[in-house]
């Protein structure tokens, strides 16, 4: 068969390639690749194009087809590339493994089939890739930084900041490591260590919102502090990106309530709010359709199996609305020796994701699933008796815990409506998902669909979790830390009262109020801002809600 001449000669590629004329080339791809497929370098031009255009289907049909007439180590790893960035994971692994088949010292393949694998959870293979990419080339400054991310989420922090470290080695002046150091320290409790690390990040590039963000999250502002000064001053006279603004604004808005200027506080955060507007409606939507899916698959007669007291470490899940006390919970009932203090696990979630409950009849099979995998998963966190898994969220998933692990213990948390609704308000989540807690009325809603959930699984398994309310837990909490640790029938150790000295790693923004001593009357605080409050306060009023 004869070749159909090509529209363009080399030179001619190769000038609109270098013009930026990506369209062109696009335009006659078939044919340039027809043409000139023994050509590895034209080859790559034309597919450089497609991905400067983000044709990214093309790019992969036409190195499916080049990688047959040359199958080289660049071209795989080239392949793996484009079906990653279409979420096409598990064909992306098998190129880059082939690329590493063709070059075992392909640091950059390591790396990327490093990331790739954890997207698909398979955090201990990526883990050693990641290795192997820094011994095939230990100036490579990503895959430090990776491995650093991946031992984090993994809550392995000394090897975290080894790696960190690492990175600044090859960049001292590598921000995203500095602030990385930085909110470890904060989670380990070394409050002002962190905040040297977010001033020196702010020294090396005034731009880096996020440690502004850190900085202020961590401490009370005065109106003299010198990062509120020079935070004031750059919303006045720089103009940002969209996306530093939005974090920019959160923390003049908490630096303003700090020095207790309501007004300012209420007009940063609502500009804050602003920057989510387009997400919002569409995460509750999706949040709302997620609770009717999980009420009307539970509503079916399913009942809690015998327990099996097979577990090598029993999980206790502290669960119920964010910013309702988990936190405080947690840090009260890992202080007991036998308890390992897990902190929010994505475990739960993924788990119940992967099983396909919504599409298997089979709830054996998925009761089985769950088991198995979450409990893998739990034990390789500690060798401890008991682990606390305080990922708020959970309260959605209830029936399955009960079903799944009916030897778990639950710890169920309820808080003052208002007082839940305004500190989810004035936080930052950080998750497309929770995107509908920056519009008021929306966080009432899913306050109400929280409750009605909860009231469902209060009906459906009665007695089976252990209720706490925090306001009346803080008015006699001695008695009533007491009387938690006789729940769980867990023995009783002199120093469970001294909880605040525990000295565990703690993740969320309650990292400094869990170790102080226990404050009584924060369920009120948000009756000062009421008046800049009636949206949510209008919802939670008309759906009869008490607060």
């Amino acid at each position: 068969m004869i070749k159909k001449k090509s529209i363009f000669d080399k030179n001619t590629i190769i000038k609109l390639f270098n013009d930026n004329k990506f369209n062109k080339i696009s335009k006659y791809s078939k044919n340039i690749i027809d043409y000139y497929e023994m050509d590895i370098d034209i080859c790559k031009l034309v597919i450089a194009s497609e991905i400067n255009l983000k044709n990214y289907f093309k790019a992969e049909q036409y190195l499916q087809k080049i990688i047959i007439i040359h199958n080289t180590d660049e071209l795989n790893y080239l392949y793996g590339n484009i079906l990653k960035i279409q979420d096409k994971f598990y064909e992306a692994v098998d190129a880059y493994k082939k690329a590493i088949l063709l070059n075992n010292k392909f640091s950059e393949a390591y790396n990327n089939l490093a990331n790739t694998q954890k997207k698909i959870n398979e955090n201990e293979n990526a883990m050693h890739n990641y290795i192997k990419a820094i011994k095939s080339d230990n100036s490579n400054l990503g895959a430090y930084f990776n491995l650093a991310n991946l031992y984090r989420s993994e809550k392995k922090y000394d090897d975290a900041i080894k790696n960190y470290q690492k990175v600044l080695e090859l960049n001292p002046k590598f921000v995203e490591s500095i602030n990385s150091i930085g909110t470890i320290n904060l989670i380990l409790g070394n409050f002002e260590n962190g905040l040297k690390y977010f001033k020196k990040t702010i020294e090396i590039d005034k731009f880096y919102s996020e440690s502004y963000y850190n900085y202020v999250l961590a401490k009370n502002i005065t109106q003299e502090d010198e990062i509120f000064l020079k935070l004031k001053k750059f919303i006045e006279k720089e103009k940002f990106p969209e996306a530093q603004n939005f974090k920019m604004y959160y923390s003049l808005s908490k630096s303003y309530f700090d020095i207790n200027n309501i007004e300012l506080g209420f007009k940063y955060l609502e500009l804050a709010s602003n920057f989510k507007s387009k997400e919002i409606e569409k995460s509750f939507k999706k949040q709302s359709k997620n609770f009717k899916k999980i009420k009307e698959y539970f509503s079916e007669n399913i009942e809690i199996p015998e327990v099996l007291n097979d577990l090598k470490s029993t999980p206790i899940f502290i669960l119920g609305m964010p910013r309702s006390g988990t936190s405080l919970i947690e840090q009260i009932v890992s202080n007991h020796s036998h308890v390992h203090g897990g902190g929010e696990l994505d475990i739960l979630p993924s788990t119940i994701a992967n099983s396909n409950w919504e599409k298997n009849d089979n709830f054996g099979d998925i009761k089985e699933f769950i088991r198995n995998e979450y409990l893998s998963k739990i034990n390789k966190l500690s060798e401890k008796k008991f682990i606390t898994d305080k990922l708020p969220g959970n309260f959605k998933w209830i029936g399955f815990i009960l079903n799944a692990m009916p030897e778990s213990k639950i710890l169920h948390l309820e808080r003052n409506p208002m007082a839940i609704c305004w500190s989810i308000y004035k936080s930052d989540f950080d998750n497309p998902d929770m995107a509908f807690t920056y519009n008021q009325e929306y966080i009432a809603e899913s306050y109400i669909l929280y409750k009605d959930l909860i009231n469902f699984w209060k009906n459906k398994y009665p007695n089976k979790f252990i209720n706490i309310i925090y306001e009346e837990f803080v008015e006699d909490y001695e008695n009533n830390i007491i009387e938690i640790f006789k729940k769980l029938k867990l023995n009783w150790e002199n120093h469970l009262l001294e909880f605040y000295k525990n000295k565990r790693p703690v993740e969320t923004s309650s990292f400094q109020q869990v170790r102080k001593k226990i404050y009584k009357n924060s369920s009120d605080e948000w009756k000062k801002y009421k008046n800049y409050l009636k949206p949510m306060i209008e919802v939670l009023s008309k759906n009869n809600i008490e607060f």
